[in-house]
């Protein structure tokens, strides 16, 4: 059980008044687990992984009642590495999230700071990365759907739910003297929720994203031997001027919490490996579904296919990826595992499933990893 804590004692016992209706929750999840990968980098490896299920975190989230429907809320996030301490996200303090904002019953929520954008609001749940697992994640994740990266300077905008619908929007400033779009983002996301459908689609837009999102894969690359280069997503996007993704998705819930879910997201990087009018684009097609066979016992697998297309060179890369996993939970907050993912690549790619032995490639166009783990969360 998350344990609340009034705001006055954790921030030092102040006995003013005006935080007699404020509260901060104290929360986190601790993901621990053994990692197998058949090939990386030409060599199997067994090694410990922490955050594959969910990410280890721990997190500080707080709302101030100051009438009239209206609460000042924050959310301080850190990720961190449960083997060696060391803090995730390029080691920021609070790598995952840090915002502050105010939220009303009628008028909607704005937020402002270091966040998750639309996309990644609408379309995540919709994907089994989201529900069960990051090995699971679309090929290098360049869709951003198991939000590799987070947005800075952002300020976003949701709407109230109406009648089911609800909608989205944020944008990041670039920071750039004299360019004011230079390095900026911009999102926005729509989603109808009916009884036990959920159906979402959102946008993402963004400048340089190689200097925007360096918690991202889309540094430099060789564009003389794209699929042989595990930076740049497999080598074959480095440094990119612009990138685009459009993504719809739904999920189906049915018998208490199992669920069926699709999505389909297209991304387009414009001007990939540096190479003026490059255009590399990427679909992914996705399918999964978990069952809980009990209410502690969980079946859960997909397939996603991607589809991609590089105009330097005219590489076809393609991924056939099969995901599973079996969870038994201890009890509310605690559960075991073991997932497993096989990925085939063709058209000259090399395999590389997503966080597999900390990204590296296969050397051949198969790769299969396998994880048993615990998580816990408080």
């Amino acid at each position: 059980m998350k344990r609340t804590i009034i705001a006055a004692v954790l921030l030092g016992a102040c006995s003013c008044s005006a935080f007699a209706q404020s509260s901060v929750t104290l929360y986190g999840i601790i993901d621990a687990g053994i990692d197998y990968v058949n090939n990386s980098g030409g060599h199997s490896v067994v090694q410990a992984v922490s955050g594959v299920n969910q990410g280890s975190r721990w997190g500080l989230r707080g709302a101030e009642d100051i009438g009239g429907g209206t609460k000042v809320i924050f959310q301080l996030e850190n990720g961190f590495n449960v083997f060696n301490g060391k803090l995730g996200q390029g080691g920021l303090e609070f790598g995952r999230q840090a915002w502050v904002g105010i939220t009303n019953t009628n008028y909607g929520t704005v937020t402002a700071g270091r966040m998750y954008d639309p996309l990644v609001d609408v379309i995540q749940q919709t994907t089994l990365n989201g529900s069960a697992g990051s090995f699971f994640s679309h090929p290098s994740d360049f869709d951003n759907t198991d939000n590799g990266f987070r947005i800075n300077n952002a300020v976003k905008y949701v709407t109230p739910r109406w009648g089911g619908f609800a909608a989205e929007g944020m944008y990041a400033f670039g920071g750039v003297a004299g360019h004011f779009g230079e390095n900026s983002a911009v999102s926005a996301g729509a989603t109808y929720l009916y009884g036990p459908l959920y159906v979402g689609a959102a946008y993402f837009f963004a400048k340089n994203p190689a200097t925007q999102f360096p918690d991202g894969n889309f540094q430099a690359s060789s564009p003389t031997a794209p699929n042989t280069s595990a930076t740049g997503i497999m080598g074959f996007v480095g440094a990119p001027a612009n990138m685009q993704t459009i993504a719809v998705g739904g999920t189906f819930t049915f018998l208490g919490s199992s669920q069926v879910g699709a999505n389909f997201t297209n991304t387009r990087f414009e001007d990939a490996n540096g190479i003026g009018g490059n255009l590399a684009r990427f679909n992914n097609y996705e399918v999964w579904a978990k069952y809980f066979v009990t209410p502690a016992f969980m079946l859960g697998g997909g397939y996603t296919f991607t589809d991609g297309s590089v105009n330097n060179g005219g590489a076809k890369p393609r991924y056939s990826q099969v995901n599973a996993i079996v969870d038994y939970f201890l009890s509310k907050r605690t559960d075991v595992y073991v997932m497993g993912v096989y990925q085939h690549a063709s058209g000259g790619a090399l395999a590389a499933i997503y966080q597999g032995a900390a990204g590296n490639q296969s050397t051949t166009n198969v790769q299969v990893v396998g994880r048993v783990g615990i998580r816990h969360k408080f």
